[in-house]
């Protein structure tokens, strides 16, 4: 990964909307699940820009955002604020961003995670800054306290230095972990449920593991988005299947037994073997319980098409 990103060249911003003092005083909670040095936001209760908004304002010194699209217009308007007033923004993305301090990953995988951290926290999720990951779309995010900072600051500087992607204390990253042998193990050790609830479901080995546990009794089910009806796997789907047709499902969370696995990571070869991407798992029971109620929320909701 050396070497993979280019600098995308600083625009001069001539009229800048001050959006983030009034922000600023602004929370709703009534989107959030909050836990201890968790917080979880779902999109299914309501969009999510107001909250990532409150945490931008929450960076002292340094804002450092990764995604493969950061389009949002508020978010872009709160980055380029928060740069005016000194604090260090950098984004590193898929996409051009002008008028923000921002490289470009011209590698040949996806720059596919999606964070942002500041001096007091992490956001960390399935959606990207934009209209679709934070309002239109289904996604998921969890914000960790700031014991989590140091962690994601050093992925982040060693990707914008060097073009280096490593490792991340608990948590999953591809292309350097054995990402797709981490969820098969945990899929293989399942004793009681399968719960899987995935935008981009294309690997074979993972269908594979699913179909032998729902051979020996074990409860499978999986929710996707209609992208999955161009999947090759779809003949080989597993009984309990339902797909989400009204909005975009782009979570990437798997539940297995009273383990939860979340991130940015599609169950696609890509996902696993080439893109940048992150999965953090936990057995922290109220945050399984938050992603248990979603997924059941999915699963029987009469309004989406089950085949």
């Amino acid at each position: 990964m050396k070497g993979n990103f280019a600098r995308y060249k600083i625009i001069p911003y001539v009229v800048i909307l001050s959006i983030v003092a009034p922000i600023c005083t602004i929370f709703f909670f009534k989107i959030l699940s909050v836990k201890s040095d968790y917080k979880v936001g779902f999109t299914e209760y309501g969009p999510l820009t107001d909250t990532i908004l409150q945490f931008m304002c929450g960076s002292n010194s340094f804002l450092y955002v990764s995604s493969l699209d950061v389009s949002h217009p508020e978010i872009l308007n709160a980055l380029i604020s928060l740069q005016k007033n000194g604090i260090d923004v950098r984004v590193l993305t898929e996409k051009p961003v002008t008028n923000i301090n921002s490289k470009i990953d011209i590698s040949k995988g996806l720059h596919h995670v999606k964070f942002m951290v500041n001096d007091n926290g992490v956001v960390f999720g399935s959606a990207n800054f934009s209209k679709s990951g934070l309002e239109s779309g289904l996604n998921d995010m969890i914000f960790f306290s700031v014991q989590y900072v140091e962690r994601f600051k050093e992925f982040f500087l060693k990707a914008w230095d060097y073009g280096t992607i490593v490792k991340v204390k608990d948590f999953q990253v591809s292309p350097v972990d054995k990402t797709e042998e981490f969820v098969l193990k945990t899929i293989q050790n399942a004793k009681k449920r399968v719960w899987i609830c995935a935008y981009a479901f294309t690997d074979s080995n993972l269908l594979a593991s699913l179909k032998y546990k729902e051979s020996t009794g074990v409860d499978v089910r999986l929710v996707t988005d209609k992208w999955f009806l161009s999947s090759p796997l779809l003949k080989y789907k597993p009984h309990n299947s339902v797909i989400v047709s009204s909005r975009m499902l782009h979570h990437k969370f798997i539940i297995v037994d009273s383990l939860l696995i979340t991130g940015s990571t599609n169950y696609t070869e890509s996902g696993f073997h080439r893109n940048v991407e992150m999965m953090w798992s936990t057995k922290n029971k109220y945050i399984l319980k938050r992603y248990e109620t979603v997924f059941l929320e999915l699963y029987n909701e009469k309004a989406h098409g089950r085949w």
